[in-house]
């Protein structure tokens, strides 16, 4: 029977029988002398039953993840997978970006354009999603909540008047249009992988935007700003995602929406429009990606929309 030594704290001791080592020892493989521990450590060794970090002998709840139950152990494991993931997204995300990028060119070339690098690439999540009828229940959820919304809103004082900003110069106005064009362009590429969001939010409506309408809309009932709403929505709507959300788009005028389904911007598309020049026309190649693959792509000349069927997928 093998016995274990008690060691002081602080001492380092023999992974396999905690019995105390000399510097040497602790130093070097962690064991003590004995021949049993050697072969013991062993053979646990072949079995991968040592923590991946410290080395040490697993217990029989820890096999299954190769840690011991060590804190700093787990720490380090979580650190290093975290590192691992950020690893393998970055190369996931050079590879798509070098795939967008040799698509953008072969596209470009066949319009014979010797710069394609003044459309600027921009890589955008895609929405895949199948249309399926909204089911009864859930319309009238939303309507439920809607009507809510509403009452508060009507509840409310009208919000003061909004004071006249001062006139934007018309070259920026000019810009500014063509760079909302194009931005339209890519979300109908993208074809609304934001708006799945809505599913969850009630389309993102809030009192405030209630409030927004009835005050530009004052001769409307609360009954008939219901009413305004709840047309909009479709027999058909995407599957998992917000009631508006169809297969043409958003079936709410912008100016019933909510402010962040007008002013979000997806990371991709807010680089997009961070880089385009101040003058100029506003070029872009936007390639809409999912699982690490590319799903759609559109070539924008401002307000023109070429869409461009995704490329073969890699099966190397």
């Amino acid at each position: 029977m093998m016995i274990h030594a008690i060691s002081r704290p602080g001492t380092s001791t023999c992974l396999i029988c905690n019995a105390p080592l000399s510097w040497n020892q602790a130093r070097s493989n962690k064991l003590c002398s004995r021949a049993e521990c050697a072969w013991r450590y062993s053979l646990l060794k072949k079995q991968n039953k040592l923590c991946r970090i410290c080395s040490r002998p697993l217990s029989d709840r820890g096999w299954a993840s190769g840690i011991c139950a060590a804190p700093d152990c787990r720490r380090t494991d979580l650190a290093q997978r975290a590192h691992e993931e950020h690893q393998q997204r970055t190369q996931q995300e050079q590879k798509l970006r070098e795939h967008a990028q040799q698509l953008r060119d072969q596209v470009v070339n066949r319009f014979g354009v010797r710069q394609p690098e003044s459309f600027l690439l921009a890589v955008i999540p895609a929405a895949i999603h199948r249309i399926t009828r909204l089911p009864a229940q859930r319309r009238r959820e939303f309507r439920d909540h809607l009507k809510s919304l509403i009452d508060r809103a009507a509840a409310l004082p009208a919000p003061p008047a909004v004071v006249d900003q001062e006139p934007v110069m018309e070259s920026v106005a000019v810009q500014d249009a063509r760079l909302q064009a194009a931005s339209g362009s890519a979300c109908a590429c993208c074809q609304g992988s934001c708006c799945r969001g809505g599913a969850y939010t009630h389309a993102y409506l809030g009192v405030e935007t209630l409030q927004r309408y009835m005050t530009a809309h004052s001769k409307q009932s609360p009954r008939k700003v219901l009413a305004s709403y709840m047309r909009h929505i479709s027999a058909e709507t995407c599957e998992g995602s917000c009631v508006y959300h169809r297969e043409d788009g958003c079936s709410l005028p912008r100016e019933m929406r909510a402010n962040i389904c007008n002013e979000f911007y997806c990371g991709g598309l807010r680089e997009f429009r961070a880089n385009v020049p101040a003058t100029g026309p506003v070029r872009g190649f936007f390639v809409a990606t999912a699982d690490n693959a590319i799903q759609r792509a559109a070539l924008v000349h401002e307000e023109q929309r070429l869409m461009v069927p995704a490329p073969p997928t890699d099966t190397d």
